[in-house]
């Protein structure tokens, strides 16, 4: 059996936020049975890692690319390449931590599912006419706290139904406080 590797550089919600986007993903796997929807902790993907990219300082360079304050509130739900994703708004913490990433580390060649400005939900496996049919209510959901976290998943899947056998790690993790104006 082949293991194949990843390394992603996300934002990890305070703990009530991440409990109650936990819940949604139960809903969405007791309703649909889509594994995917639970594979992964509710996270906010920033980029995927190069296998070779040095990670030595790069959660607390990615704290220096947000000016604080910051926040983060909820949208709708949006489907993006086959998985759905809770888009956010971030008033652009989320893009400065992206581009941090990729000017330091550049983008991963693998990637197990598309990066977008958003909490993860899986469902990779939904077939398109359940896609037309998931659209979870959103809690209107708002905070200025989250850790950068610094993720190494393996799945014995690959890039295919990845979710069926995977195992991941948080690695390292931070608080995103930002930078302040002096």
């Amino acid at each position: 059996m082949d293991i194949e590797g990843f390394r992603i550089v996300a934002l990890a919600a305070p703990g009530s936020v991440e409990a109650g986007f936990g819940k949604l993903q139960a809903e969405i796997f007791s309703r649909y049975g889509l594994a995917s929807a639970q594979a992964m902790p509710p996270m906010i993907p920033v980029a995927f890692l190069p296998a070779e990219a040095s990670t030595r300082g790069l959660l607390e360079s990615l704290n220096e690319s947000v000016r604080a304050p910051w926040s983060i509130r909820t949208t709708e739900c949006e489907w993006a390449e086959d998985y759905l994703y809770v888009g956010i708004v971030s008033g652009g913490a989320w893009a400065a931590l992206r581009a941090r990433t990729l000017q330091e580390c550049g983008a991963g060649a693998k990637q197990l599912f598309p990066i977008r400005e958003g909490f993860f939900m899986g469902c990779g496996e939904a077939t398109p006419a359940q896609r037309d049919t998931i659209r979870p209510a959103v809690p209107p959901v708002a905070f200025s706290s989250s850790d950068l976290v610094l993720v190494s998943i393996e799945s014995a899947l690959g890039r295919g139904a990845w979710w069926r056998e995977l195992y991941w790690e948080t690695i390292e993790q931070r608080p995103l406080r930002g930078r302040r104006e002096k």
